[in-house]
């Protein structure tokens, strides 16, 4: 009970407060030197700036040393979380990001600086910029991150501030079991399956693919659809990808965000106008062929085909239907190059 009363004593006494604070640090100093000491390194830490302390901390994470990484951490730190749980965290993040280089630059002093809950009589604050391959994407990017440097007394050493791993250890292990699955090269023929790389508009089986669900919302909601078949004839056969390409541009710029346009076969444009009727579609389309002819550089013409989607034939019918109409110019709207 004495014990209690004195700590409340000191503790409700600013000047006692102070006093007993710096017993303290020098206690914790004592101890720290017990606390996996740098001999593996060349130099003591206490005989080295803040920022090269820094520097063989991140040398010590570019090599994968752990053991030297998690000497160079305050004793807050490693009272916090074990050798083995900083390890485990290390690890973790490795297998998704890989070091390549890292550049540090000083960034501001304080002085008698509380980081989570503790009060350093020195901090230096450094700006690290770090290079790193994401392992998933195969992509090497830089970022900065700010890193914090306290004297604790006698040294120097590195302030991560956190009071516990286990999180961002676990999210990052998630991350690393969801890379194993990861398949670049089913990623990329999916990509290249559901785009044109030509015109940079929908395939036909991305357009496909995108144009079920909008009649299934359809079918549910009795939201009116309609589809229009754009095909494009140039007068110069060597210029037709031009023509194309640039009807496509053209088109893309007009369409509202949820319509779906694609490409269908060489020289058709496929669109499908959600929440349309025909005679909605048919206005929308005269307002594409005036647009087109405007601002078109290549002679050609286009004619173009519509037709209100109804539960009696299949999406791909409904498509074929307007496309043949179109490549035989039978019920068509014309755009003539005159």
């Amino acid at each position: 009970m004495l014990d209690i009363n004195e700590a409340y004593s000191i503790l409700s006494n600013p000047e006692k407060r102070t006093t007993y604070h710096k017993l303290w640090l020098q206690n914790r100093t004592d101890r720290s030197r017990q606390v996996h000491p740098a001999s593996a390194f060349n130099a003591s830490l206490s005989d080295i700036s803040a920022k090269d302390v820094l520097d063989r901390f991140f040398h010590a994470l570019l090599t994968k040393n752990w053991k030297n990484a998690y000497a160079c951490l305050t004793l807050e730190d490693q009272e916090h979380f074990t050798l083995d749980e900083f390890s485990a965290w290390k690890d973790a993040v490795n297998s998704c990001f890989e070091m390549q280089d890292y550049r540090i630059s000083f960034y501001k002093n304080y002085s008698k600086c509380r980081i989570e809950g503790t009060v350093y009589p020195f901090v230096k604050e450094f700006a690290v910029t770090i290079t790193d391959t994401d392992l998933q994407l195969s992509q090497t990017s830089q970022n900065m991150s700010h890193k914090y440097v306290a004297y604790d007394g006698n040294s120097w050493k590195v302030c991560l501030g956190m009071h516990s791993l286990k999180q961002a250890t676990l999210k990052f292990k998630l991350m690393a079991s969801r890379r194993q699955n990861y398949d670049p090269i089913m990623i990329y023929n999916n990509a290249v399956s559901r785009t044109d790389p030509l015109t940079g508009l929908l395939s036909e089986k991305g357009f496909y693919d995108d144009s079920f669900k909008e009649i299934e919302r359809h079918k549910r909601y009795h939201n009116p659809v309609s589809f229009a078949v754009f095909q494009i004839d140039c007068y110069r056969p060597e210029r037709e990808i031009y023509c194309l390409c640039q009807c496509a541009s053209i088109l893309k710029t007009e369409c509202r965000i949820n319509d779906i346009i694609g490409r269908l076969g060489n020289k058709q444009i496929v669109c499908l106008f959600a929440e349309t009727n025909e005679k909605q579609a048919e206005a929308a389309v005269n307002k594409f062929l005036k647009s087109i002819k405007i601002r078109q550089s290549e002679p050609f013409t286009v004619n173009a085909g519509i037709l209100q989607y109804n539960r009696i034939h299949s999406l791909e019918d409904t498509v074929f239907t307007i496309s043949s109409n179109v490549s035989k110019q039978q019920n068509t709207i014309k755009m003539n190059n005159t």
